[in-house]
């Protein structure tokens, strides 16, 4: 686990540290997630969870509107059911009887590296898309029944991997730093499971995200 860290924390750094520092910009960006899965009929009867993300940004400029930029974020992202369920535990009891609260929670340290178009007035909008890697060091399980959560890490595979694409824009402030606000999609290409899924089905991860960044010139 910390190797990965580590070789994630390392591609990071070289995208940002091997550049003019003239033309590089730094930010702090965070947001929400809006995240599903897919792959089998059981993972997809789970509803969409919102939770949220933090990280860091570097983007070089290649050339007048064109850049490449690099993230690395503390990245969740939940899916939740409230099916109903009938449970009892004595038959002289009644048992229980009614909606459980379920929720698969994952955590990820995610690395997009986007190639980014600026267009518009001001080139204050812009589109970006490329690949992302993910590293998940976390996964639980838990209901609001009897309040118990399990460690679900060993049965899926560390690493995900994917597309994203994003649509932004950026609000120039008087010191000559930006805010940026994006909508950004994420697709996950590969099978997290790392566990048999039943008729040869897989786990693969959605999320949208709103992110706010906010970025300065690194001189």
């Amino acid at each position: 686990m910390k190797k990965t860290i580590y070789t994630l924390l390392l591609v990071a750094f070289l995208t940002g540290n091997g550049f003019a520092q003239s033309k590089l910009k730094v930010g702090f960006n965070g947001g929400l997630t809006y995240s599903s899965f897919r792959g089998n009929p059981q993972i997809e009867t789970l509803d969409a969870g919102v939770d949220f993300l933090v990280g860091v940004s570097f983007e070089y400029q290649l050339k007048d509107r064109l850049s490449l930029v690099a993230n690395i974020n503390y990245d969740r992202k939940t899916a939740t059911d409230n099916p109903y369920l009938e449970i009892i535990e004595n038959p002289d009891d009644p048992g229980f009887y009614g909606r459980v609260k379920i929720k698969f929670q994952n955590q990820f340290i995610s690395l997009p590296i986007l190639v980014k178009y600026k267009f518009g007035t001001n080139d204050s909008f812009y589109v970006n898309g490329g690949p992302f890697l993910s590293y998940m060091f976390k996964s639980e399980l838990s209901n609001d029944y009897d309040n118990v959560t399990s460690d679900e890490t060993d049965n899926y595979k560390t690493l995900d991997f994917g597309l994203t694409i994003g649509l932004g824009k950026t609000f120039k402030l008087k010191n000559g730093n930006g805010i940026s606000v994006e909508i950004r999609e994420n697709l996950g290409l590969s099978d997290i499971s790392d566990v048999p899924i039943v008729g040869d089905g897989s786990i693969k991860t959605n999320s949208l995200n709103l992110i706010c960044n906010y970025s300065f010139d690194l001189k």
